[in-house]
Parts: structure tokens; sequence; C-alpha cells
């Protein structure tokens, strides 16, 4: 898989640190990655109340020799160890940082996320949500819209004959409003189908409205990275004092950028991501 930088920058308003807050410091580490040793921290901190990205004077980068804490995304406690820390890259391709798991009893299942402790991170478990018929019918125009918004800025000879809208999974955490969901689409090219796009969405199922849709496929361009974003959540948690649920997920989008970003639940905004 290519490790690339995230497609946006953070979308939350993010503050800075109070002088002298111990910061948390995020990142995530890839071993499903062709890279070998793949992490990257991400680019802002955690104070205990909130996301922020002006956060150098407290935690400028990894070390290496830190052993961090982690979790899988199977929501199982685990341990990353910086080996190398590379001050530059020699290409796009190459991760910031060179590390590995501490061996324990059950391997973990990549991505991992961990983090320099700061505000405790607590994972919290998603379940599958089933979708009423008005729900399901909500969503399904608004992923034929957001395709349709899509296929318009692709050159007519690009553009699919249709798209065949699959089995959508709806996840909520206890306690959130918000349903994250993901609807897995193919396009039909004649007897041909591309099986790589998907649909992303945060629904509220109480107001019965989507509060933001993003339409995903790893390889289209050029086009509007704000529009074609394929968002993959992996691990959801919560940090220090801070109410909000927030999600790992994996990312893709136009010419074939793949990386990961941290989103909040409720609203479906990024709010780090990988610099």
């Amino acid at each position: 898989m290519k490790f690339l930088r995230l497609l946006l920058p953070a979308l939350l308003p993010l503050a800075a640190c109070a002088p002298g807050a111990r910061a948390g410091v995020l990142g995530v580490y890839d071993p499903d990655s062709f890279v070998e040793g793949n992490a990257e921290r991400f680019a802002g901190c955690h104070d205990g109340r909130r996301f922020v990205r002006d956060c150098a004077h407290l935690a400028d980068t990894l070390v290496a020799g830190e052993e961090l804490p982690g979790v899988d995304s199977a929501g199982r406690p685990a341990r990353v160890r910086v080996a190398q820390v590379r001050p530059t890259r020699a290409d796009q391709y190459e991760a910031a940082y060179l590390a590995g798991l501490v061996p324990s009893g059950t391997a973990a299942a990549g991505p991992v996320l961990f983090w320099r402790p700061g505000p405790p991170l607590h994972a919290v478990m998603a379940a599958p949500v089933a979708l009423d018929s008005a729900g399901m019918a909500l969503l399904r125009a608004e992923a034929l819209r957001l395709y349709g918004a899509a296929e318009q800025q692709r050159a007519p000879g690009d553009r699919a004959e249709a798209v065949e809208l699959g089995t959508p999974l709806a996840l909520g955490v206890e306690g959130e409003a918000s349903l994250v969901v993901q609807w897995p689409a193919q396009l039909a090219y004649g007897t041909g189908r591309d099986r790589r796009a998907s649909l992303f969405f945060v629904y509220d199922p109480v107001q019965r409205r989507v509060v933001r849709g993003l339409f995903g496929h790893p390889e289209w361009g050029p086009v509007d990275p704000a529009l074609i974003r394929a968002v993959q959540p992996v691990t959801f948690f919560r940090l220090g004092t801070d109410p909000a649920v927030y999600f790992l997920a994996r990312e893709a989008g136009p010419w074939e950028h793949i990386g990961f970003g941290i989103y909040e639940m409720r609203s479906g905004r990024a709010v780090l991501g990988v610099p």
C-alpha cells in the first residue's frame, strides 16, 4: 500500500495548548504497508480537552527508542517501538519513522493507533446498527447525488455507465447520536465492473439528516479532493475529558493518494491528519 500525506489539512478550528500543558501526540503504525516500519505522527496533539495544531513547543516529534501505548483495529492494547526517526524523506513513499510492534501474546491487527501520553486515550466499541427504510431511502438518494456530482468532474469519455450500490454498514457508539455509514459501490463499464468505489456518511437517525457525505475512489483525477475521498473508519476512541468520540480512518483519494486521518464522529469532520 502506498502511504502518502493526508489529502486535506485539519478542518476544525484548533486552539493552542495552554502553557505547560501536557499534550498527547498521536501517530499511526501500519504493519500492512509495503513500506517497512511504516509509522507517521499526526500534525497536532490533544491537550485533554480538544485537538490542537500548535503544539510543537510541547511535543515536537517522536524519539528513537520510545515505546508507546497503542490500540489495534480490533480495539486491543498494543505497543509500538520507534526504531528510527528520518529527519528528511527520500521520497513521498517513505515513512517518517521506522517502527515495529513490541511482541505480545496476541498479534496486533493493523493499523495501530499509538500515542505519547498526555491525556488518557480510551478505545470505544462501535456496533452495527440497522437502518430503517426511511433512512435507507434518504442515504441512497444522497449516494446517487454525490456519485453524479463526482462523475461531472470527469471527462465524458471516462464516465461510468452506472453505479451499483452494495449493502451499507452503519456503526454506532453508545451515547453518540450520529451513525457512521460505509456503503460499498461498483461502477459499470459495459460488462466490466470497478469495485473500488464507496460512499461514506455521518447520519443522524433522530433528525433524519445526512450530516456529511463523501463519494470515494482511489484513482480518479484530476478532481477536487474535498469531494472525492474514501473514508474507512478503523478505531473509535475518546481522549481525556473531551466528550467527543473520534475515529482513526484510512483515506484514499484522487491519483492514488492513501493515508490516515482522525475524524470527529458527530460532525464527520477531519480534525488531524498526517502532515
